[in-house]
């Protein structure tokens, strides 16, 4: 049995993330009385959003005795953290007949908590202590971590969190979760609306959420293969070109995922063969287009022209938001030492579109410097739609498709107006 299950956003300090959860490891065995080697918590630092939820990851919400969530602004944006605190709160629900206990999922404030920032679902929960210290109240886990002065205070913090984890767990032991989860229809808990009752209003929920079409421009590591000597980073397919390998494994587009997802967008995928399908929804509907190109794309003919013709039918279309992403990884030697030559095929390909320092982004060195651009891309791209198109709405059964029309103040009484009866007036 896991002592706790530590949740976070990916990207909000992986290294002292996993400091803090080695840090309260440790004195979870000493108070339980465990060897050091023995594992009593769980953190991931691997998680991408999309189908493959690593099955550790699922062993560990079904078998852990507490969770741990660590608040920030980033936190609640997760679709990943609200899923992975979904999994939990259904599994005492479950086992406790019962709402969620507070001793068993705990929030935990790794920055202050400020007013309006902190999701209603986590707002009912306790998240303070007095017995933790007026100090992480004040400041949060990451401040008690970063300043020296405070050394003995993060120790004394981690002590106590450390002792209410091993008694609440002890006092409130949870079975294990043997039924077999289908994540693909895991709701997110900070994001999903329960269906409404019948006649209730209804309610805004994820469907509403702005929808990004990313497009993998890459190619097959056997079509690479006539232009370049280094194929690791492709696959057998486009989906699966990972340019920044070795640091991070995965292919890009799934990364890209779930940056969107952490940030409330929607998204779909399609491939550089299926380039024409994707744009023309986009442009049609005011979605907003990802195109994450690799350079050595321009150095095959045929993938070159496909990319002339996605540009010339972005620039035609007034409602169109379309970005374009990259990289180029400095782990990538033979990428560096070609990038001039590339870098001028890109711009040749875009042309008007290099134009928009906004939308246009290249030379992305590292997978961290494209977490941190994404998203500042979507914005832009997003308030571009709002401002420059009409939003589309598909018809519902209750939408009114008459036309509209204006009564005066005798609506009500037939087509056309009532005249006044002035007999008693002679």
């Amino acid at each position: 049995m896991l002592y706790f299950f530590l949740s976070y956003a990916r990207g909000d300090e992986d290294a002292l993330v996993q400091r803090f959860y080695e840090d309260l490891s440790a004195d979870v065995r000493l108070i339980a009385g465990l060897p050091r080697d023995k594992p009593v918590g769980f953190v991931d630092r691997t998680m991408l959003l999309g189908e493959r939820w690593p099955q550790r990851l699922v062993d560990a919400l079904g078998s852990c005795g507490s969770f741990l969530a660590l608040m920030t602004p980033r936190y609640f944006q997760s679709r990943v953290c609200g899923q992975e605190w979904q999994l939990f709160s259904d599994r005492t629900a479950h086992f406790a007949q019962r709402r969620v206990d507070a001793s068993l999922l705990k929030p935990l404030m790794w920055i202050p908590a400020l007013p309006g920032r902190i999701h209603p679902v986590a707002q009912p929960l306790q998240y303070t202590s007095d017995s933790m210290g007026e100090l992480y109240q004040r400041l949060g886990i990451r401040q008690l971590m970063r300043l020296q002065r405070h050394g003995d205070d993060y120790r004394t913090f981690v002590f106590e969190l450390a002792n209410q984890i091993v008694a609440s767990v002890d006092t409130h032991p949870l079975p294990m979760e043997h039924r077999r989860l289908d994540l693909q229809s895991v709701p997110s808990a900070f994001h999903d609306q329960p269906a409404p009752a019948p006649g209730a209003p209804v309610r805004t929920g994820p469907s509403s959420a702005m929808l990004v079409q990313f497009i993998v421009a890459a190619t097959s590591r056997q079509e690479m293969r006539a232009i370049r000597q280094d194929v690791s980073v492709y696959g057998d397919d486009p989906l699966q070109w990972a340019p920044y390998r070795p640091p991070m494994p995965e292919p890009l587009v799934d990364y890209a995922r779930e940056i969107a997802a952490d940030h409330s967008y929607r998204s779909t995928v399609l491939d550089v063969d299926r380039l024409a399908h994707g744009t023309d929804p986009a442009t049609r509907y005011h979605q907003i287009l990802v195109l994450i190109v690799d350079a050595w794309l321009t150095r095959l003919p045929a993938r070159r022209q496909a990319l002339i013709d996605h540009a010339s039918a972005a620039l035609r279309n007034e409602g169109a938001a379309t970005a374009v992403l990259i990289p180029s990884s400095r782990e990538d030697p033979e990428t560096r030492e070609h990038w001039q030559l590339l870098s001028r095929g890109c711009r040749e390909v875009f042309e008007e579109l290099t134009l928009d320092d906004e939308l246009y982004r290249s030379n992305i060195i590292t997978h961290r410097a494209f977490e941190e651009l994404l998203p500042e891309v979507l914005e832009v791209a997003r308030n571009r739609v709002f401002s420059r198109a009409s939003v589309h709405r598909p018809l519902g059964q209750s939408t009114d498709t008459s036309p509209p029309r204006l009564d005066g103040p005798w609506a009500g009484l037939g087509d056309e107006p009532a005249t006044e009866d002035h007999s008693d007036d002679h």
